[in-house]
C-alpha cells in the first residue's frame, strides 16, 4: 500500500511540474515586470512548545519563468531574504512583515556557463558576505562574493558519491566554525567539509538517519545556539492537496564518521498551508527568539503557490 501511495504521489508531482497547461501563461524568461504580495495567514499558536506562526504570505508574478521554483533560502542583512530557484534565478526581497517592499528577480550568474542551472541549496558567511550554491545535475558547489560575482567552483562529479543526475546536494549549511555540512537527496550518507569546499579540502562522511522514514531533507540552517534546523518534506496524496507534508527537525551538527539522527521539533501539518516547502533560513531576534523563514517551490505550476512562512522559535520555551 505504501508503495502504491508513493507511485501516485510521484505521478501527481510530475504532473504539477510538467510543462504546458500546468505552467502560468503567457510566460517569458525576462525578469518579472511585477511581483505581487498578499498575506494569506496571520499570527497564531501552533500547539508545539516554543513555536508560533507569525504569518504566511504569497508572492506571485503571472508572466515570467524566472519567478517561482524556489528551492533554497538564505538570510541577508537589513531584513532581507534571498531565494534561489531550480530555473537558475535569484529572488532578493524584504521580509514581508517589515517596512520595505523591495523585490528583485535576476538570473544567477554561473561560471563556467551551464545550459541548465538547477539550484537546490545555498548557504552564506555573514562575516564576509560570501555565499555558496549547490546545483543538481551539475553536482557542483559555486561560490560568490557579496556583490554576487562568481569567485570559485568545485565539481563533485568525479567523487565516489553515487549521486544520479537528478539528485545531489539538497541541503547545505556553512557552520559558524567554518565547516560545511551537506545532506544529499535520497541518500543516507552526508558530507562534512572541514572548511570551504572551493579551497579543495577533502570531505568526510556521516550516516544520516531521517527522523521520519521516507521524508527527504530539503534545507538546513544553523540556530544562534549552534544546533541545526532541518526542513523535511514528503509526498502524501492521501492528506490533501497539494500532496505534501512538512516537518522541521533539530539536532547538534553532525560529526564525521558518526550517525546523525535529528528529531522532529514541529510537524507543520494543519499549522500552515500545505505546500512544497524547500527553503529554510533563520534570523536571531533581540529577545532571544529566532525567526524561522520557509519558502515553497511551486514547481512552476498554476495550481501551486510561492508561499513564504515566518515561524518564531523560542528555544527556552521549547524545553530542549
Amino acid at each position: 500500500m505504501r508503495s502504491r501511495r508513493r507511485v501516485v504521489a510521484a505521478i501527481a508531482l510530475a504532473a504539477m511540474a510538467a510543462p504546458g497547461t500546468w505552467w502560468r501563461t503567457p510566460v517569458k524568461w525576462d525578469p518579472p515586470e511585477r511581483i505581487m504580495l498578499e498575506q494569506v495567514q496571520g499570527d497564531g499558536a501552533t500547539g508545539a512548545p516554543g513555536w508560533r506562526v507569525a504569518g504566511v504570505w504569497r508572492y506571485s508574478s503571472p508572466s515570467s519563468l524566472l519567478f517561482g521554483g524556489y528551492s533554497a533560502l538564505i538570510a541577508l542583512p537589513d531584513g532581507k531574504l534571498q531565494a534561489f530557484s531550480d530555473r537558475g534565478a535569484r529572488f532578493t526581497f524584504a521580509e514581508p512583515d517589515g517596512r520595505s517592499s523591495s523585490r528583485v528577480v535576476v538570473r544567477q550568474p554561473v561560471r563556467p556557463p551551464l545550459e541548465y542551472v538547477d539550484i537546490e541549496a545555498a548557504t552564506r558567511d555573514p562575516a564576509s558576505g560570501r555565499y555558496w550554491i549547490a546545483l543538481e545535475n551539475d553536482h557542483g558547489i559555486h561560490r560568490y562574493d557579496g556583490t554576487n560575482r562568481p569567485i570559485g567552483v568545485r565539481s563533485l562529479d568525479g567523487e565516489a558519491l553515487d549521486w544520479t543526475a537528478n539528485t545531489g546536494a539538497e541541503a547545505m549549511v556553512r557552520l559558524a566554525d567554518g565547516r560545511f555540512v551537506i545532506v544529499p537527496e535520497g541518500r543516507r550518507a552526508g558530507l562534512v567539509f572541514a572548511g570551504d569546499p572551493i579551497e579543495g579540502g577533502a570531505y568526510r562522511l556521516f550516516d544520516y538517519r531521517p527522523p521520519v522514514p521516507g521524508h527527504g531533507a530539503t534545507d538546513l540552517a544553523q540556530l544562534p545556539d549552534g544546533r541545526l534546523l532541518l526542513l523535511l518534506r514528503n509526498l502524501d496524496p492521501a492528506g490533501g492537496f497539494p500532496p505534501f507534508e512538512s516537518e522541521i527537525a533539530i539536532a547538534p551538527p553532525p560529526q564525521a564518521g558518526q550517525e546523525w539522527a535529528p528529531r522532529i521539533a514541529i510537524d507543520l501539518a494543519g499549522r500552515i498551508p500545505r505546500e512544497n516547502y524547500e527553503g529554510l533560513a533563520v534570523r536571531g531576534l533581540a529577545d532571544g527568539t529566532v525567526a524561522v523563514w520557509l519558502i515553497a517551490d511551486d514547481n512552476m505550476s498554476i495550481i501551486q503557490r510561492t508561499l513564504v512562512v515566518k515561524l518564531v522559535f523560542d528555544p527556552a520555551a521549547a524545553g530542549d
